[in-house]
């Protein structure tokens, strides 16, 4: 990130000048997105702020733990208010308003772009961004110290449940000295991380169980070294499941040692495939395999979203309905993704 203290206290002069924000988080979102919007929600109201919780689709009961989880809204007039904060979200278009308002991000309101992904597009007016952060909890965490907040409890859940969430409960190779040290203090703080472990990572209905065990039945290694997996429509209806229900499956096929990345691809009942990226080396690097689909995220966790259905065959090759090329180059080899 550039000038820590500068951005920082660009961000502050933008929260001051404000008395109704607009908090969003990504699509489809996830512990950190939610995390993050929550802490500053809880923060901002402190201050005496009147603020909005909004994103595009329903949080996970998963989350059901964090404080004012229910407050999330999907329709607002953006032009009422004087600031709207975005975390998590590598592009605007990972909120997925745009499609419902869109001029939401043309500058008549000022955004705060908080976040940590590498490929972020800065679509802020202030940008805050650290592609080295573990989350954006951790990041929120620097600022939230940088103005001397006093973290309550509730703050302190909402900002640890983005740490589990993105380094997979302080398993992943993110999980910094940095990291442990927020954490300690978090947990400190009164952050309850005993409910976080059990709502994200040891509580599944019988249908994610299903799922995941469909996962691993249409598991396969290609010949480079690949370990993937696909979930059709089909599958998910079989087991009873919601297409977010695939969330957290990837790290399953990213167990499987020696090989060189895991993809899943997943329908999600909307004309569109969903990729899921990840790895555990480091001579590979995703986030640049993910923008070949206009996708993006991190060096080891990736992600994008395309047109089309998915079909198994014998060859493992996954046919989309709309043309992509039959390979590309990426960091790993000229490996056959999609092809027609």
């Amino acid at each position: 990130m550039e000038d820590t203290t500068s951005i920082f206290r660009e961000a502050k002069k933008l929260v001051d000048q404000s008395g109704r924000i607009l908090l969003i988080s990504h699509r489809r979102p996830d512990g950190d997105t939610l995390g993050a919007s929550i802490a500053l929600h809880l923060y901002l109201q402190s201050l005496g702020k009147q603020t909005t919780l909004a994103c595009i689709d329903e949080p996970s009961e998963r989350y059901a733990f964090l404080p004012d989880i229910r407050k999330f809204v999907r329709e607002f007039d953006f032009r009422e208010y004087d600031l709207i904060i975005v975390s998590d979200a590598g592009a605007y278009y990972m909120t997925h308003f745009h499609t419902i308002y869109p001029d939401i991000f043309s500058g008549e309101v000022p955004v705060l772009n908080i976040d940590h992904h590498a490929s972020n597009d800065r679509f802020g007016t202030v940008n805050m961004i650290d592609p080295n952060c573990p989350s954006t909890t951790v990041l929120l965490y620097r600022w939230f110290a940088y103005l001397c907040v006093s973290i309550t409890p509730d703050i302190a859940t909402s900002l640890l449940t983005g740490i589990y969430n993105d380094t997979g409960s302080l398993m992943h190779s993110n999980s910094t000295e940095e990291v442990f040290v927020q954490s300690a203090d978090l947990v400190a703080r009164g952050g309850r991380v005993s409910a976080i472990s059990r709502s994200m990572f040891r509580s599944n209905p019988l249908s994610t169980l299903k799922l995941w065990g469909r996962v691993l039945e249409n598991m396969h290694i290609t010949d480079d070294g690949v370990c993937m997996s696909v979930l059709t429509m089909g599958d998910f209806a079989e087991c009873g499941a919601h297409p977010d229900e695939s969330g957290g499956v990837i790290d399953l096929l990213n167990a499987v040692p020696d090989t060189r990345f895991s993809l899943l691809l997943a329908e999600d009942g909307k004309g569109n495939i969903k990729g899921s990226l990840r790895t555990r080396r480091e001579d590979v690097d995703l986030s640049k395999l993910a923008s070949k689909f206009h996708g993006g995220g991190h060096k080891k966790a990736a992600g994008f979203t395309i047109p089309g259905s998915i079909h198994r065959e014998v060859s493992w090759k996954i046919i989309a309905d709309t043309p992509f090329p039959d390979s590309f180059e990426n960091p790993i080899s000229g490996l056959t993704l999609l092809a027609k």
